[in-house]
């Protein structure tokens, strides 16, 4: 399949001034201090996932913060929200740019694009900034279509896979997490999450032997009686689904569409 254009919805924040790297280190989940392109949570002080950037170094020194999950004032508010007297600016630039992601196979080249490679889809994918007005040189593709890819990969997705009522670990998402840079908000959490593994629940791929499933089906043992996850994500007769960590890879449970077969555990950039 060749390279193919899928427009987002992506708010784009620019954080600058003296204190932006120290104060984006203590509230997200990435280790600024590793090179110019981090891929972060932003995580509640119970530890639960409030948000997704790509955060990448700018020449100025500035950071520009890339989400394609969060409106420009909801991620002005999480980023913001334990500014005091901190010498950060941040600035919404979201009209200043035409966001989508490149995915297919093959490799974009274009100076005129700033391209972040991402690992969020499952796919090989780059997270695309062209400046508003500027032509786009691949065709285009649906939300839908790498939607359906992402969920066929068993790639999470934050928020509708992880968000406010989920741990990272929970989804596949500890690639993004940093258990040595020192203190940001969450920290401890994940630091606990780490040591003592006490985690109830895994999301993982779920295929459905007969009907279509939907976000927010119920998966239940196989009488019925009990409640042992919840989809999701879902496209067609695939999903992802977090369900209880006791059960293992081949167990069939039942929904109210019929009966479903649990895969592997969702994971960053695996194939389901």
């Amino acid at each position: 399949m060749s390279l193919r254009f899928t427009p987002t919805v992506s708010c784009v924040l620019r954080v600058s001034g003296e204190d932006a790297k120290p104060y984006l280190q203590g509230q997200c989940t990435a280790d600024l201090r590793e090179g110019p392109v981090h891929h972060a949570l932003w995580l509640n002080r119970k530890g639960r996932v409030l948000a997704y950037t790509t955060i990448f170094l700018q020449a100025d020194g500035s950071w520009l913060l890339v989400s394609p999950s969060s409106t420009p004032d909801a991620l002005t508010k999480i980023v913001s929200a334990n500014l005091i007297a901190d010498d950060v600016t941040v600035l919404d630039e979201s009209p200043s740019w035409n966001p989508g992601v490149i995915w297919g196979e093959g490799s974009p080249t274009a100076d005129s694009f700033k391209l972040v490679f991402t690992a969020g889809y499952g796919v090989k994918a780059w997270n695309v900034l062209a400046p508003t007005g500027s032509a786009i040189p691949w065709p285009t593709a649906t939300w839908a279509e790498l939607e359906e890819a992402r969920i066929r990969q068993g790639a999470p997705s934050v928020p509708v896979d992880c968000g406010s009522n989920e741990f990272p670990q929970e989804c596949g998402l500890d690639a993004w997490v940093s258990y040595v840079k020192g203190c940001y908000l969450g920290q401890e959490v994940m630091a606990r999450i780490q040591s003592m593994g006490s985690l109830r629940r895994v999301l993982r791929s779920v295929e459905s032997v007969g009907s279509n499933l939907s976000s927010g089906l119920e998966l239940r043992s196989a009488d019925g009686a009990k409640v042992l996850g919840t989809i999701k994500s879902a496209a067609g007769r695939v999903a992802l689904a977090l369900v209880s960590i006791d059960l293992n890879e081949g167990a069939m449970l039942s929904t109210s569409a019929g009966e479903v077969r649990l895969g592997k555990v969702a994971q960053l950039g695996r194939p389901a």
